[in-house]
């Protein structure tokens, strides 16, 4: 699907930017088809740029993503939690025999 995409990107700006020069060139008799041509590839290329950079931009975010959740499970397994019983309190009470 990605493939697809780059490639309508790509291409369509060239077609558009041909078919205009031509009939640009049909009706008024300039010869801009060239000129229309050249900035067809630029902007298809531009397109085509911003594509694979935001699809790349995509992949590294889900990846970071991923790193960040594998280093996570990494220290829960590392520090397992352990719960302590619970300490007998130092301070005697009144009421034990060694204070009567």
């Amino acid at each position: 699907m990605m493939v697809t995409q780059l490639g309508l990107n790509v291409m369509v700006p060239v077609f558009v930017c041909i078919l205009a020069g031509y009939y640009i060139d049909r009706y008024a008799g300039t010869k801009l088809l060239l000129l229309f041509m050249i900035l067809g590839f630029l902007a298809g290329g531009s397109n085509g740029y911003r594509v694979v950079k935001s699809t790349f931009d995509i992949n590294q975010r889900q990846d970071q993503e991923e790193d960040r959740k594998a280093r996570m499970e990494r220290l829960k397994e590392a520090r397992p939690m352990v719960n302590k019983p619970k300490q007998p309190s130092r301070i005697k009470k009144s009421n034990d025999e060694k204070l009567k």
